[in-house]
């Protein structure tokens, strides 16, 4: 062929040798991870910890306004419900969005919004 289309075509080889050699093994990590169930259990583990972080923030806070009226808050009863139940809510979040993205990442849905906004921003 001519210079110009070999130039260009050594141009997306080189291109796409370093997609493979950088992000492909990134994206296998990603596809394994995601199927196995991996990053679900890893935001799982967290759930707890942030849950109970969040009710000790709100506990703090709502004694701190009592306070200001010379007030003392007491626990409420259901107070233990409401944190089981905000936890239990959380871990079922996750559970769909992992199916949301584990689907996202086996169709190459994400890189179609992707490649859409690109477009629209040029």
């Amino acid at each position: 062929m001519g210079i110009a289309s070999d130039t260009y075509a050594g141009i997306v080889r080189q291109q796409y040798d370093d997609w493979y050699n950088r992000f492909y093994p990134k994206q296998q990590e990603l596809l394994r991870n995601t199927q196995s169930g991996v990053l679900l259990n890893e935001q799982l583990g967290r759930v707890d910890e942030n849950v109970a972080s969040s009710l000790a923030a709100a506990q703090q806070g709502e004694a701190n306004k009592m306070a200001r009226y010379g007030l003392s808050s007491t626990p409420d009863a259901s107070q233990h419900v409401k944190s089981a139940l905000a936890s239990v809510s959380a871990k079922n979040s996750l559970r769909d969005y992992e199916k949301e993205r584990s689907m996202n990442v086996l169709s190459g849905a994400a890189y179609g919004l992707k490649s859409q906004a690109t477009s629209q921003n040029q």
